[in-house]
């Protein structure tokens, strides 16, 4: 123990010496091959601290938009659910299901038996009535014939054309037609079945032409006009866009949500979307310059958001105002000029007014 103390003593005494010695200069005369800095005595007998390492990058300028992002659906452009205006019993069905259908393809036929006999009986009552309005026409010209028989063999004639000219629509109406061109759905009947008037046969939707529906904050009205152009985006289409065009935007506000409802027509033709996907939609803004900083440049404050500009070999702290985050990039509203170098990394233990040394960036 006693030996332990000892030598404690002993290096602290050495220890002190050489420090005077190298303080007076008469260290490196003792020993030449010493290369100690001398130690300078910092104000207020303090020692001085040594000056932070951090990285820094140039404020730039870059030009932002103030863009609206939606979620949306499409819609088709043209859909109808296809039904009998009659009732029937279905005996022939003239499409695939999924298919593509022409305006006025026959999709569906009903059993047409007993109105084909309707309208040859109509055929029949109308050539008899044109007989005996030309026969009682040349009794008239004789006088051989009373003026109210033939007024009313005329009005025979102008119903049994009334009555065949029904028969031919009701006759009409168990050819069911497709009403526009477009894709057919899933039918849900088969041949034989008998159908109620107005129940749905098959839908059919027009896909070539899409509508783009989505609804934005009233705030935002202002940046819509009709013609504008918009970005969208499908997940079920991963790594595309698709261009549309605003197409119709709803006079009436939406006043639970405080949102308008706005409709884009989107080209199809490449046949990639469908009705009912769920779209994600970009409107953008009108260009407008700023400065951006890299994300790593904002250290948060309780009072908000300040930077570290590199002036010279110090640190100086200036408060912020950031708007837009970009691409690892935030925008700077207020409180700094595009040029200016700020710290990068290194700032979260730097107070205002700190020593640094800037050092190049680490490789990645």
């Amino acid at each position: 123990m006693k030996k332990s103390t000892a030598a404690a003593v002993l290096l602290l005494a050495l220890g002190g010496a050489a420090y005077w010695l190298q303080a007076d200069g008469q260290l490196k005369s003792l020993w030449p091959g010493a290369s100690v800095a001398p130690v300078q005595p910092a104000a207020g007998g303090g020692s001085k601290r040594a000056a932070s390492s951090v990285e820094v990058a140039t404020a730039k300028e870059g030009q932002l938009s103030d863009d609206i992002a939606a979620i949306g659906s499409l819609v088709s452009e043209e859909s109808v659910d296809i039904a009998s205006e009659t009732n029937g019993r279905i005996v022939e069905i003239l499409f695939a299901d999924g298919a593509q259908v022409n305006a006025g393809d026959v999709l569906f036929r009903l059993d047409d038996t007993l109105v084909k006999a309707v309208v040859t009986d109509a055929e029949a009552r109308l050539a008899l009535a044109k007989t005996i309005v030309e026969r009682n026409a040349a009794l008239l010209k004789s006088r051989n014939i009373a003026q109210s028989v033939v007024d009313q063999s005329n009005t025979e004639l102008t119903l049994a054309e009334s009555a065949l000219a029904l028969a031919k629509v009701q006759l009409g109406k168990l050819t069911i037609r497709a009403p526009f061109s477009g894709r057919a759905g899933f039918r849900g009947v088969s041949i034989g079945a008998y159908v109620q008037a107005g129940a749905p046969l098959v839908h059919v939707e027009k896909i070539d032409l899409l509508k783009a529906a989505f609804s934005v904050p009233e705030l935002n009205y202002a940046q819509l006009s009709l013609g504008q152009s918009i970005m969208v985006s499908a997940d079920a289409v991963p790594g595309e866009t698709f261009e549309a065009k605003i197409s119709a935007i709803d006079p009436l506000l939406d006043i639970n949500g405080r949102a308008l409802r706005v409709r884009a027509d989107l080209d199809n033709s490449a046949d990639k979307l469908r009705p009912g996907m769920l779209i994600r939609v970009s409107v953008r803004g009108p260009s407008r310059s700023s400065v951006m900083v890299p994300e790593a440049a904002i250290v948060p404050r309780s009072s908000g958001a300040v930077v570290f500009v590199a002036a010279g070999e110090k640190a100086a702290e200036t408060k912020v105002r950031t708007g837009k985050r970009v691409d690892g990039a935030v925008e700077i509203i207020e409180g700094l000029k595009a040029g200016t170098q700020v710290v990068t990394a290194g700032n979260a233990r730097l107070s205002d007014g700190a020593a640094i040394a800037i050092v190049p960036p680490a490789s990645n």
